[in-house]
């Protein structure tokens, strides 16, 4: 899953076990599941130190082709 970094790690001076240092804030790294229960609150410091980043597909070729097919009908 894919997050972005809060100012929480730098306000904190907390850095990430997993990334081994302090994320800026708007990076976007990877996380499980589990890891990220723990970085959007449920840790020691009660604090939110990411957001989720919605994935966004963008349409293939075949979607666009169809569209511009049924719109000059």
């Amino acid at each position: 899953m894919k997050v972005k970094a809060t100012n929480q790690y730098k306000k904190l001076n907390v850095e990430d076990k997993e990334l081994k240092r302090i994320p800026k804030e708007g990076e976007v790294f990877e996380v499980t599941e589990e890891r990220f229960k723990v970085l959007s609150g449920d840790n020691k410091y009660k604090a939110v130190f990411i957001k989720a980043v919605k994935e966004t597909t963008s349409p293939t070729k075949a979607d666009t082709t169809q569209r511009k097919a049924k719109s000059t009908k």
